[in-house]
């Protein structure tokens, strides 16, 4: 006992100090949320430094997203001819080229008033012009497919039948020959005639509603935010979204226009919409009914002045992201264009059984397969995987039934 109690005293003398106390679970916990913390701080600090530096942005510039477009006095805007331009949307950069009648095409090139070829108009809305390069788009795909045919593409950003019609007036006035026209009808036409675009007289010409509502939310400014000065950081989110929309997670809003796989703009086929609110949240001042009564309006004239030409009339519809998730495959937009197509078209072509089809495909692991495979992410837009489908159900008709030189 003396022997030991003459070490402690001895180790107490020289200043040996009492052995380490491991911290509690508590504190551990708290060191590593603060390590965390930090960590993300940092990375994102860095994030927005790398973005200022090098002026890096998931969202394009307003530049890049005008590209070729132009005011028109008939249709607000149009395609400017004989133009080329880098264009953007969301991550994607491609090369736009636009033709002597402002069509959108594979180079910049004189378009004859008449071609020995048989000629095919095809007319629609952003879909048709497509947000991605030529050859991946379904009008490139089938002007591939078929050179034996001269394909013009007259699609542009935006429009809708009241824009197809103009369109289609302005080619006919110029003296431009074509033996057949396709409209492709998409979901967002109704609440374009009625709430975005009004009437400005007898002759057509129509204006845009001033009077705008668009689709915000805490999240949503949030997301916009990232994507627009945290570039890195985004990339992450979209990770983390993507997989979570792969198994079948369906809600992904990019920071704009809300979710994508229930917006407002697609909704009317499958749920109650606002008929009070201005666009884009909205129907008014017509209504969804009244939008659809304008659509089959404008149509009506076109297949008018088509008809006096002996100019076959064909018509094409597909779902958005929304319709496949909410919808049917004899969605209301299906049987609305079938029933107006009756003894007025040459053709009517829906690709709802393909798109619902390839959601079927996908293993019950992996329910949202479909929506990766054929649709740009964070959009409602095809990818060249939803363009194939439509390019091919396409060239299956003009393989059956083959469009005639007048």
């Amino acid at each position: 006992m003396l022997q030991a109690g003459s070490r402690q005293a001895a180790s107490n003398a020289i200043g040996v100090a009492p052995r380490w106390q491991s911290p509690g679970f508590g504190t551990k916990l708290l060191l590593l949320l603060l390590s965390a913390i930090f960590c993300v701080a940092l990375f994102v600090a860095l994030d927005a430094t790398y973005c200022v530096l090098f002026r890096k942005s998931a969202f394009p510039t307003l530049h890049e997203l005008v590209g070729c477009k132009i005011a028109d006095p008939t249709r607000v805007y149009a395609l400017r001819p004989d133009c080329s331009s880098i264009r953007a949307w969301g991550h994607q950069r491609y090369f736009l080229s636009v033709n002597s009648e402002g069509f959108r095409d594979k180079v910049v090139r004189e378009v004859p008033p008449i071609d020995p070829k048989p000629r095919i108009l095809m007319l629609g809305d952003s879909f048709t012009e497509s947000m991605g390069s030529w050859d991946t788009s379904f009008v490139g795909r089938i002007a591939a497919r078929f050179p034996q045919y001269e394909i013009l593409n007259g699609g542009v950003d935006g429009y809708s039948p009241s824009t197809y019609l103009n369109t289609a007036r302005l080619a006919l006035t110029s003296g431009l020959d074509f033996d057949e026209v396709i409209v492709f009808i998409d979901i967002s036409d109704v609440q374009d005639e009625a709430a975005l675009y009004y009437d400005l007289g007898a002759m057509g010409t129509v204006a845009m509603a001033q009077s705008q509502s668009h689709y915000t939310s805490r999240y949503s400014k949030v997301r916009f935010f990232i994507g627009k000065h945290l570039v890195l950081t985004n990339y992450v989110c979209e990770f983390v979204e993507r997989s979570l929309v792969r198994f079948g997670w369906y809600h992904l809003n990019p920071g704009y226009d809300g979710n994508v796989f229930d917006r407002e703009r697609s909704a009317w086929t499958y749920r109650q919409v606002s008929d009070g609110e201005p666009y884009e949240m909205g129907y008014a001042p017509l209504g969804v009914e009244g939008g659809i009564a304008k659509e089959k309006r404008k149509m009506d004239l076109l297949w008018q002045e088509l008809a006096r030409r002996n100019i076959p009339l064909s018509v094409v519809v597909y779902p958005w992201p929304a319709q496949v998730v909410h919808d049917t495959v004899d969605s209301r937009q299906v049987r609305i264009w079938r029933d107006w197509c009756s003894g007025r078209c040459k053709r009517f072509i829906t690709a709802f059984p393909e798109f619902f089809a390839a959601k079927g495909q996908c293993p019950t692991w992996e329910r949202g397969c479909w929506y990766l495979k054929d649709y740009i992410f964070g959009d409602i837009h095809f990818s060249a995987g939803g363009n194939s489908i439509i390019a091919d159900l396409i060239s299956q008709s003009l393989e059956a039934t083959p469009p005639m030189k007048r």
